[in-house]
């Protein structure tokens, strides 16, 4: 993404002209200058206008002096000035001003908000091309599974004072657990492993599983009809015998499709054509004690069954406990093989060495009740395992007797309602027709149930559809994509290394998402940066690093991430405590004391302006560092693509002592 800053400003509160500061795209800008004169503002600064949640500007002068902030950026769009208020007593504010165009003039003052924050994010979150969907199942979702946004590419871009050479903490804010939790669940999609495309595939999935997951059950519901109307059919058949629509002799359908047509035909009967004779209103009885009997038959079938189950349950715990006691036995009495041993050395074995011990009858008895111990043992896990065999055999028994028994049960039900109706009311030519009514609606409703021959057919496209698709984000393809470029930004850092003040400068460093830190590879070992000693190792890596995955990013085209850095004071690592001894100047001046850089020291600062001007080149253009420090231009004087964009010294800061007055 193309963000490369043109100006900062400020507002002061008195009503007097603004201050800006300039930079130049494409290049490494220093800013350098003494101790407290605002270089650790100027990152918050920038935060603050890109849509912070929270000011992070140090109170005290800025604070007080300033009353907007504003920073002119190049987009991909133009450039856009973009500030916002300075919050006063309150934390933050969404109070925003902003001014988009292909040239833009500063005002000279700005009077009232135009914008909030929520609008500027949604400005970034367009320009850095970032989807709308996110990772977690819930598009509304709040959390660290949410989308993407363009404030969690900060993390890439800000490296502070705090941060640039910390052993413990890499990115920017990912010393919260909120923001580092965050930060890893879209790291596969920042580096590419996941792309726009493969979420909108995921979250086609989830879709497809959803439509799926309602036609299956749609599915299940038509079955459980088919299952219920089945059951209940035979209950139609005598009640439709009883009415005298069929006669007394005829018998239902064994076959399914069979017995539905016998009952189609039925229903297309009126209660004209309804005979009633004695053998009708016999017949029902004949059936209820033949399913009478069925019903006894099988309950005591599933009776003697569960007393077998119960039965061969102790059995097997049984046989478990027995096969516990043989072990514990034979543990005892191996004692017993030992001591064999040792009687049966011979009478010329050393017996410093071995031991030996006079034969006994006993000892031998030991050992042959050892040796039936080991093979009744042998013999224990065949008896569990016949035991468990027969245990599943019977509960499929019973489970197939249950099923059988609950049809019958319906069938018994049905016909017994139909016998009560029928004693306490006569038979009524309204009532069979009801009856003819009910039977039609319920064949139509089963029928209409079974109509729809396509949903089959949308199940298996849909699951044909989801196998086609599942593959391409199956975490085993993600984790290998995210391998493959981890590696790859692992060889970039290694070009990088070699020309920085590590102690290790052919160490291979890796990424680790899953800490979010620097693993280095030394002497077949992998330690974290926090189990490397220096400061120079931790800014090295830290430089080599950020670096790397810019670089990775700028083969994207189009990435997200800001192809932008900013570093606040890298040579810090050399400048221990100030130096007791003042500059010529500064004792003049009666100025700061400023730190002093010896020879090393200053070769190894250079090491940082230089691969950081190498990196710019490299970008061509496409690429701004911003670098904030102490050092003098005597450390990067003569390094191309370096340029100052201001320096603080001898009484210049950041907010001019025009803004006090």
């Amino acid at each position: 993404m193309k963000l490369q800053i043109r100006k900062l400003i400020l507002w002061p509160k008195n009503g007097g002209a603004y201050r800006e500061l300039e930079f130049e795209p494409g290049k490494v800008n220093i800013i350098s200058g003494s101790s407290k004169a605002g270089k650790s503002a100027v990152i918050p600064i920038i935060d603050y206008c890109l849509g912070s949640e929270r000011c992070a500007i140090p109170v005290g002068t800025i604070r007080k002096t300033c009353k907007w902030f504003g920073i002119l950026i190049d987009t991909d769009e133009g450039q856009k000035l973009l500030a916002r208020i300075e919050p006063g007593n309150q934390r933050s504010t969404d109070d925003m001003f902003v001014i988009e165009g292909h040239s833009i003039e500063i005002p000279e003052a700005i009077d009232s908000k135009n914008t909030n924050r929520d609008n500027v994010k949604e400005i970034f979150n367009r320009l850095s091309g970032l989807p709308n969907l996110g990772f977690g199942d819930d598009p509304a979702e709040f959390g660290f599974k949410n989308r993407p946004s363009f404030r969690d590419l900060m993390a890439f871009t800000f490296q502070p004072q705090n941060i640039v050479a910390n052993p413990d903490v890499l990115f920017y804010k990912a010393d919260s657990y909120g923001n580092r939790e965050k930060l890893k669940s879209i790291f596969p999609f920042i580096l590419g492993a996941i792309d726009s495309k493969l979420l909108v595939v995921v979250w086609e999935l989830k879709e497809l599983r959803k439509q799926l997951k309602t036609l299956q059950g749609e599915l299940t519901a038509i079955e459980t009809v088919s299952k219920q109307w089945k059951a209940e059919a035979n209950v139609w058949f005598y009640r439709s015998r009883e009415y005298g629509l069929v006669d007394a002799t005829v018998q239902p359908q064994r076959d399914w499709s069979d017995l539905l047509m016998q009952l189609k035909g039925i229903a297309q009967k009126s209660s004209r054509d309804a005979v009633i004779t004695p053998a009708a209103a016999e017949s029902s009885s004949e059936v209820l004690t033949v399913l009478r009997e069925r019903e006894t038959l099988i309950g005591d079938n599933i009776f003697i069954a569960k007393q077998k189950l119960e039965d061969l349950k102790e059995i097997k715990a049984e046989a478990k406990h027995y096969s516990s006691s043989l072990e514990k036995i034979g543990q005892r009495l191996s004692l017993s093989t030992w001591l064999k041993e040792l009687a049966d050395n011979s009478s010329d074995t050393n017996p410093l060495v071995f031991p030996t011990l006079t034969p006994s009858s006993q000892l031998t008895e030991l050992c042959n009740a050892l040796k039936e111990i080991e093979k009744v043992a042998s013999s224990t896990p065949k008896v569990s395992a016949s035991v468990e065999s027969e245990i599943v055999r019977i509960r499929n028994l019973i489970r197939q007797d249950s099923d059988t028994l609950t049809a019958i049960r319906t069938e018994i039900k049905g016909i017994e309602t139909r016998d009560e109706l029928i004693t306490k009311h006569s038979l009524r030519m309204t009532e069979i027709d009801q009856f003819l009514g009910s039977m039609q609606q319920s064949i139509k409703t089963y029928t209409e149930a079974l109509k729809d021959s396509t949903l089959t057919e949308r199940v298996k496209a849909l699951e044909e559809r989801i196998t086609l698709l599942e593959p391409q984000v199956s975490d085993g393809t993600v984790k290998l994509k995210t391998t493959q470029i981890l590696e790859e930004i692992s060889k970039i850092c290694a070009l990088i290394t070699p020309h920085l003040d590590a102690e290790w400068a052919d160490a291979k460093i890796t990424l680790s998402i899953a800490d979010l830190a620097i693993k280095v590879r030394h002497d077949g070992r992998d330690d974290f940066l926090w189990e490397v000693g220096s400061g120079a190792n931790w800014l090295a890596y830290h430089i080599a690093m950020l670096l790397a995955l810019q670089l990775y990013f700028l083969k994207k085209p189009d990435h997200s991430v800001p192809h932008l850095l900013i570093f606040d004071q890298p040579s810090q690592v050399y400048f221990p405590v100030k130096s007791a001894v003042r500059r010529e100047q500064a004792v003049d001046d009666g100025g700061d004391i400023e730190p002093i850089l010896d020879d090393e020291d200053r070769d190894a600062v250079r090491k940082v302006f230089s691969v950081l001007a190498r990196g710019v080149k490299k970008a061509k253009g496409r690429l701004q560092i911003i670098v904030l420090d102490h050092a003098g231009s005597e450390v990067w004087e003569g390094i191309e693509g370096v340029s100052l964009a201001e320096e603080w010294r001898d009484g210049e800061k950041l907010v001019p002592p025009r803004f006090e007055g």
